[in-house]
């Protein structure tokens, strides 16, 4: 029984549906709905208050026509590529050109954030460092590279890769084929020679 009035109602709704629509459609403005006595009343005097207002922005000024129409926008360039949609920017590559090798295995950022640096930047501040420590001291990087005074000591300080570190101990090689061989220090091999013409030996 109920199937039979949901569809009964469903036709009863659909009976003369676009003569409806087109009557609601040719009306000229939707009827808006009553506002209350208070508030039609402040409307009423905000309008007559400002009935001057409203007629000058109601009419047309043609010096603000003559001036709107000389403003226009000359393009210069042109884009490079045209994409279908916006998503479609995201997925193709910004540069298709071949990579060159970089000397340190990786490809240097091309902007770098300010009190960041590379590596290849590292390694130009240290031989700077070691060629003449005083013209370019830790001062001079952090200005020349924004870095801060407590970074640009502490990576000239820290970050040496040019010293070579020899222990001051002969050191032991482990395993038990090399048990009995000793790796001598600079500082060991001359005493080593020493005893050798002490004995009367040559090597």
């Amino acid at each position: 029984m109920g199937k039979a009035l949901s569809i009964l109602n469903r036709q009863i709704n659909r009976f003369n549906a676009e003569n409806r629509a087109h009557r609601v459609i040719s009306k000229d403005k939707p009827a808006p709905a009553p506002k209350h006595p208070s508030t039609q009343k402040q409307i009423d005097e905000f309008l007559s208050e400002t009935q001057e207002i409203r007629n000058e922005l109601m009419s047309k000024n043609h010096q603000l026509d003559e001036n709107l129409k000389k403003v226009y926008v000359v393009s210069h360039t042109t884009a490079d590529h045209t994409y279908g949609k916006p998503s479609d920017m995201a997925r193709l590559p910004k540069s298709r050109s071949r990579v060159v090798d970089s000397e340190f295995g990786y490809q240097e950022p091309e902007i770098i954030p300010e009190g960041k640096i590379t590596l290849k930047q590292v390694m130009n501040i240290l031989v700077q460092h070691q060629e003449d420590g005083k013209k370019y001291n830790a001062s001079y990087f952090s200005s020349q590279y924004k870095l801060t005074e407590e970074d640009a000591v502490n990576l000239l300080k820290y970050f040496s890769p040019f010293k070579v570190h020899i222990p001051e101990k002969p050191l032991i090689k482990s395993g038990a084929s090399s048990r009995s061989k000793i790796f001598l220090t600079p500082a060991s091999r001359e005493q080593e020679k020493e005893k050798i013409k002490q004995i009367g030996i040559e090597k």
